[in-house]
């Protein structure tokens, strides 16, 4: 009885644990379903938040995407609103700017037309005074050369005046002498021929002599006169050629 108590009684333990088993891995089931379960619909309520979520923020970004276009819109048409304007400031100041050069260069070319037209006057003026100070040269040469010639006539024309009186001296002196020794001479021959005839011891000896020496001195005078005459007649031909 006993033994078949402790069969029975570990049956039962058997039973027990095997039942405590099952109902552990019905416990686990169980869990495991309700975590399932749970899950699932924790997901199927996670999945519709963030379903709301993305679309609202599916909404700001096409949102921010419409404004950044407008904006770049706006922003491109002030660009070219400024680019404009810009380029219209600087048509606008080219113009100006090209107008004043314009007006200055106009106003330059007419200061150097005028510069010009005093320049050629200023050309002519100073050819006429070259030509006036080219005549006046000529002339001063011309004046220096006729000075130079009648001072050259002058100093010839004296020392002709002076070699003229000399020889008009010299030759009066000489006609003066000629006269005196023609009667000597005639006296000295006379008293040569006495001698030479012995007519007279009061006649010298050297009247012969005397009487040769004068007329030698008389030919020379001869010849010096003719000389000096041809001298004369020469001396008036030049200052005849000379218009003196």
């Amino acid at each position: 009885m006993t033994s078949q108590k402790n069969i029975e009684e570990q049956d039962e333990v058997v039973v027990i644990e095997e039942r405590d088993k099952r109902t552990h891995i019905y416990i686990a089931i169980a869990a495991v379903l309700g975590l399932a379960f749970g899950g699932l619909a924790g997901s199927v309520l996670t999945a519709n938040k963030w379903e709301s979520t993305y679309q609202v923020l599916e909404d700001k970004y096409q949102a921010l995407a419409q404004d950044k276009t407008a904006l770049v819109s706006q922003v491109k048409t002030r660009e070219e609103s400024l680019d404009k304007e810009i380029q219209e400031k600087v048509d606008a100041l080219l113009a100006e700017k090209d107008a004043a050069h314009q007006k200055a260069l106009k106003k330059l070319q007419t200061q150097l037309t005028e510069v010009e037209k005093v320049n050629l006057s200023l050309e002519s003026q100073v050819k006429q005074q070259n030509d006036k100070l080219s005549s006046s040269k000529t002339e001063n040469e011309k004046l220096t050369r006729q000075a130079d010639m009648q001072a050259t006539m002058f100093e010839r024309s004296r020392e002709v005046f002076q070699k003229e009186l000399k020889i008009s001296q010299d030759l009066e002196a000489l006609e003066k002498e000629r006269e005196k020794l023609l009667p000597k001479i005639d006296k000295l021959k006379k008293e040569c021929d006495v001698f030479l005839e012995g007519k007279s011891w009061d006649v010298k000896s050297d009247a012969c002599d005397k009487h040769d020496e004068a007329n030698s001195r008389l030919s020379q005078i001869d010849q010096l006169i003719e000389v000096y005459k041809m001298d004369l007649k020469q001396i008036k031909e030049i200052t005849s050629d000379m218009g003196l």
